[in-house]
């Protein structure tokens, strides 16, 4: 029994890549398929008027030992409104169509369930058909797989099952007018920290109707030298920003214990550039408390020498 509920556990830690849903049901200790579809994103140019034909593969790999049977559905894909710019991958009745998700309406599957036998994979083909007043812009979709195999044996108590799904993400932009808006609304570099680990953030704003990358640079040196102590310069870090949304993002560097040093961040979107430099100074709590006991033994020291100076005046 002990055994049947680490196996559950299990099962439902190794849940999709996206979001799981949870069954009541018997669990085969045995891992029966594994499931992996490729690529998990594309990005494409459609034209108004025209067709569209893509492939996603979807693989039987790794520890299989039976058939995968999956199916296949189109999804929505809501922008992140959240201030991590996060976005929501849902079925097709539990979002609301906006201006940013007609594509998933665009969207015809060349098959909606398939079979995949252990180390093969097996090809899904789908065609977006772009219709002629389609708005100029970002575009987004996912296409879900589920697997359906039954992989369960009678036998023992209630356990839990955890049924996989992946999305696999379409980011299209439609051609015509687009608007490349962008906007650096915080770049900020703390002056002090209390640990080596210095944290460096910042939120763009994309106001434009086309997804893009934000790019991030944070440097740091010491004080009196150019000797760089941490750089990504020539590999900027990049997040994706969707039409319309907000993210945060954080650049790190680990520092001496204590020190001084200079710190300097770029951030970047559509062309609009933010620099911030800033003096950092790491001082650790317990330096601090020593700092702070010294000063007010100082403090101590001089009011007893002048209370004592007084004193021999009178």
């Amino acid at each position: 029994m002990l055994k049947n509920r680490i196996f559950a556990v299990m099962a439902v830690l190794l849940g999709g890549l996206f979001f799981s849903v949870i069954n009541v049901s018997a669990v085969d200790e045995e891992i029966n398929t594994r499931m992996t579809i490729s690529p998990p994103q594309q990005k494409i140019v459609l034209v108004p008027g025209e067709t569209f034909e893509g492939t996603i593969k979807v693989s039987n790999s790794g520890e299989a030992k039976n058939d995968l049977e999956y199916s296949v559905t189109i999804g929505s894909f809501g922008l992140g409104k959240d201030e991590n710019g996060n976005v929501d991958y849902n079925d097709t009745d539990t979002d609301t169509i906006t201006v940013y998700n007609q594509m998933m309406e665009w969207i015809t599957l060349g098959k909606e369930s398939g079979a995949v036998a252990p180390n093969t994979t097996d090809i899904v083909p789908f065609t977006i058909n772009v219709p002629l007043d389609a708005p100029a812009g970002g575009q987004y979709a996912t296409i879900i797989f589920q697997d359906d195999t039954e992989n369960n044996e009678s036998g023992g108590n209630v356990t839990i099952k955890s049924v996989l799904r992946f999305a696999a993400s379409i980011f299209a932009e439609v051609a015509g007018e687009t608007r490349d808006e962008g906007v650096i609304t915080e770049n900020n570099i703390p002056s002090f920290i209390f640990n080596n680990k210095l944290s460096a953030g910042s939120t763009v704003k994309n106001n434009g109707n086309v997804h893009t990358d934000a790019s991030y640079i944070l440097q740091v040196w010491p004080l009196f030298s150019d000797e760089e102590i941490c750089t990504n310069e020539e590999e900027p870090n990049t997040s994706l920003i969707m039409p319309e949304t907000s993210r945060y993002h954080v650049e790190e560097c680990s520092l001496p214990a204590i020190g001084i040093f200079r710190a300097k961040q770029t951030v970047s979107i559509f062309g609009e550039t933010s620099v911030t430099e800033k003096t950092v100074v790491v001082c650790p709590m317990w330096l601090l408390f020593l700092i702070i006991f010294a000063i007010a033994l100082l403090i101590i020291w001089i009011i007893a020498k002048a209370k004592a100076g007084k004193k021999r005046e009178a």
